[in-house]
């Protein structure tokens, strides 16, 4: 991997053993301009004859659109100004995934059929941009929700409902952001944005409505199972991301290909079959894999990419423990339960084999404790259903 800096000061770095280790340095005059580069291509060209075949990123302001369109298209990957070496390491191995996903066949036939594709509201750019300023502050935030007004009545609309289970009504952005935290608003107004963008979908008998209820109930189980399991507000607040996020592939195809996904409900209905095996049959592959490496270009981190690719199958991934993955997968599991939101007939239980395999077998019971769900007896371990009886007896 060649990480580009500012002045065009490259550092080849290898990925070992969790850290990524410096092994040189090249340095490559008179290609940039005001430090812009005039043709990106040319840039590449001459460092992969120097260097061979090689992941490449450069560091630049990725808030700057076309900045972050030009590497984009150049097959560079955009990441931070002041990210650090270990950022760097993870960002190879984002690319090595996303490279994986993005060699399938069936992935490969669908791209080019996506004319319609997900961008990153500006609104949450600006947000973004706020938060990083060392003056930021929440008045600030709300300020720039209020000057979107659909935008601030999605917002409302959100922190009302029952989700949150609020006991007094919010009627202003500023409340909101209180209550729910820059974190959570900031991942509602992307998904609300994204939304936004597929809202006319013209898919024969899909609303849009109902993927976002479920979407919004999966942060929200994801998140309290994220905190009970590490009591770490960063890494909940993260899972509530993922959540959000997990479903976005389903927008996507049927705002880009209506009729391939109307054959795709229409056999899930006929065939009693879950969605993720009606979509293997017609298109190859799914929403959850399209949706991940779609999202991938925005930079998110891996384990919320992976999080999202694997949510109905986490068998595939490598974990040893608890992970975003574990918590998206078993919220989306208990939302589907819950039947709030999500129109699939035939419903992905959780993967307990998985659960077993990452010593988490004997979770469910304190997770669905945590979400405020009902109990399922057939989940309860023999410690747990004696450890029952036992209080029964001394009350």
């Amino acid at each position: 991997m060649l990480a580009l800096e500012p002045g065009w000061l490259c550092q080849r770095v290898e990925d070992g053993a969790g850290a990524a280790e410096i092994l040189g340095t090249a340095s490559f005059d008179g290609l940039c301009v005001d430090g812009r580069v005039p043709d990106a291509a040319s840039v590449l060209n001459k460092l992969e004859s120097q260097v061979g075949r090689m992941v490449c990123m450069v560091r630049c302001d990725v808030l700057d659109r076309t900045t972050v369109a030009q590497w984009n298209r150049s097959g560079v990957i955009p990441i931070s100004q002041d990210c650090d070496t270990s950022a760097l390491a993870a960002g190879l191995k984002r690319s090595r995934r996303l490279r994986e996903w993005m060699a399938d066949p069936a992935i490969k036939k669908l791209l080019p059929l996506l004319r319609k594709l997900p961008t990153a509201p500006r609104l949450y750019e600006q947000i973004t941009a706020q938060l990083q300023s060392p003056n930021a502050s929440i008045q600030t935030v709300a300020v720039l929700i209020s000057q979107d007004p659909v935008m601030s009545a999605k917002i409302l609309q959100v922190v009302n409902s029952a989700f949150f289970g609020m006991t007094q009504e919010v009627t202003d952005t500023a409340e909101a952001v209180m209550v729910l935290g820059t974190e959570r608003i900031r991942s509602l107004i992307l998904l609300a944005g994204v939304f936004s963008q597929y809202a006319e979908s013209k898919c024969p008998g899909f609303s849009p409505e109902p993927v976002w209820g479920h979407s919004v109930q999966v942060a929200i189980l994801a998140r309290a199972i994220a905190f009970a399991e590490t009591k770490d507000a960063k890494i909940a607040e993260t899972a509530f991301t993922a959540g959000l996020l997990h479903d976005i592939g389903k927008l996507v195809l049927a705002g880009n290909l209506p009729e391939m996904y109307d054959t795709v409900r229409r056999m899930q209905e006929s065939k009693q079959t879950t969605q993720r095996e009606a979509e293997l049959v017609v298109l190859g592959t799914t929403h959850a894999a399209l949706g991940a490496c779609l999202l991938g270009t925005w930079g998110l981190p891996l384990p919320i990419l992976e999080a999202i690719a694997w949510h109905h199958t986490p068998e595939q991934s490598a974990e040893k423990g608890f992970s975003l993955l574990a918590a998206v997968h078993v919220a989306n599991a208990f939302a589907q339960e819950a039947g709030k939101g999500s129109s699939d007939s035939v419903r992905d239980g959780v993967n307990v084999e998985f659960l077993s395999r990452i010593g988490l077998g004997d979770c469910l019971v304190r997770w669905r404790e945590s979400c405020g769900l009902t109990e399922k007896p057939e989940e309860q371990t023999a410690e747990e259903r004696i450890r029952r009886r036992r209080e029964v007896k001394e009350n």
